[in-house]
């Protein structure tokens, strides 16, 4: 059978479902979803993903910083200008031809390259032109939090089937317990029919035991569906992060209105939040190849710088500056470095491809047999009704015979026994129906979260 055909039928199928969903239930899946320790971490590490996207953000704004640097040294490198030397004599014979001392004698100089009690204060403003990288940062940042938001649908779905699984099973339970319980006022009158029948010499006194190890069997079976019933209900409400011990209200429409969906025409295909998953891995690869061939582009910023500068801290306009420009970079080679990143990044893409088509196919084929174990549970389900039925008319039967003398003790035991073991199957066969129902819903992603 084609793919498309097979989800036909499967979403045909999901239509049926959801007119049969309980609301009970639905109330307890919304608990324990607001409740699940598990679904808040990921709620974490969406929030921290998102905050790493906004860092990435404010790399596309200028960036404003204050620096300011004073110095104040001693010795070091120098450097001697003779400047005395070069000029004392042409001042000298100036002064003689003008007659006057307009050019004064100077000093040779020494330069140090260290300078003492200066300063540096400026605002310095920076402002990225073009950076291909802060792009595709933004990007990638962009896929992980869908990558993330993937992860927690994932396990929300999980939790869903889980919480769908233990209720159905502490119905069932509940059920036994109701079945048992019913055996159990059988045996008891048996017993009490017995105790007449042997006072009124019409049996003799081995009747009354047979009678009362029906009574002891019935009770230990009770007690082990009791305990059941108990185990069942502590983990629906660890489910539901609550005290083991809390009430739960037990709603058994759905085991009594079971029904194998009408087949429809819609079409649809699979929402699986793992294909959401891979596809957002591949995203990234994509990205990570731009971001690597990127490096082969060059980064310009801008800048902007005003401030004092010079010797003594004094801010007047003699030390006021300010200067502004653009910084190239541009990386033209680094050793093959983004050459071999970038077929790393294609090695990797082509593996996810393949994971992505294998995924696809366990998902097809996971969706199929579920759908087939639904309807094969289903057709079960009819056999144990019948049989339910069959040995529920033959007990009737037998114990009026029984209760006239025409019906061996053992007939009505035997009898008795098929019946009690006849709703226990089908009590089964009903859980069975329900899980699998589950397991159908959660190989579609077909739950709608209210």
């Amino acid at each position: 059978m084609q793919t498309k055909t097979i989800y036909l039928l499967l979403f045909g199928l999901l239509f049926r479902l959801a007119a049969t969903a309980q609301p009970v239930l639905d109330t307890y899946i919304k608990m324990g979803i607001d409740s699940s320790l598990a679904l808040r971490q990921y709620n974490f590490d969406i929030r921290t993903a998102r905050l790493e996207l906004d860092r990435a953000k404010t790399l596309f704004l200028p960036q404003l910083n204050l620096n300011a640097q004073y110095t104040v040294a001693n010795g070091g490198r120098t450097q001697d200008l003779p400047i005395g030397d070069l000029l004392n004599g042409v001042y000298k014979t100036l002064n003689q031809l003008t007659a006057s001392n307009a050019f004064p004698q100077i000093s040779n100089q020494t330069i140090n390259f260290l300078p003492n009690d200066f300063h540096d204060t400026k605002a310095e403003l920076l402002y990225p032109v073009f950076n291909s990288d802060i792009r595709y940062n933004k990007q990638l940042k962009e896929e992980q939090i869908r990558e993330k938001q993937s992860d927690k649908e994932i396990y929300r779905r999980e939790l869903v089937k889980n919480i769908k699984l233990a209720y159905y099973q502490l119905l069932q339970a509940g059920r036994a317990v109701d079945i048992y319980k019913n055996a159990q006022g059988l045996v008891q009158e048996n017993l009490r029919v017995a105790e007449k029948l042997v006072a009124n010499n019409i049996a003799t006194k081995e009747v009354i035991l047979k009678a009362k190890a029906q009574v002891s069997q019935v009770n230990a079976s009770l007690t082990d569906a009791e305990q059941n019933r108990k185990n069942a209900g502590a983990y629906f409400n660890f489910l539901l992060n609550r005290p083991f011990e809390t009430d739960i209200n037990l709603d058994y429409a759905g085991l009594d209105a079971i029904q194998i969906p009408t087949l429809s025409s819609i079409e649809n295909t699979v929402n699986r939040e793992e294909l959401a998953k891979l596809r957002s891995g591949s995203q990234q690869l994509q990205i990570s190849q731009r971001l690597n061939e990127g490096g082969r582009l060059p980064k310009l910023n801008a800048f902007y710088n005003t401030g004092f500068q010079g010797f003594g801290y004094k801010f007047d306009s003699k030390q006021f500056y300010q200067i502004a420009g653009l910084q190239l970079q541009w990386s033209l080679f680094k050793g093959y470095d983004n050459k071999i990143k970038i077929k790393e990044t294609r090695v990797a893409q082509e593996a996810l491809q393949n994971k992505q088509q294998e995924v696809q196919n366990q998902l097809n084929l996971q969706a199929t047999t579920a759908y087939n174990s639904y309807r094969s549970a289903w057709e079960s389900l009819q056999s144990n009704r019948d049989e339910m039925q069959s040995t529920a008319e033959v007990y009737r039967i037998v114990e009026k015979r029984w209760r006239e003398g025409q019906a061996l003790q053992i007939e009505l035991i035997d009898a008795r026994t098929q019946m009690t073991q006849a709703g226990i199957k089908y009590s089964l066969a009903q859980l069975n129906v329900l899980n699998r129902q589950a397991e159908l819903e959660r190989a579609l992603a077909s739950y709608q979260f209210k």
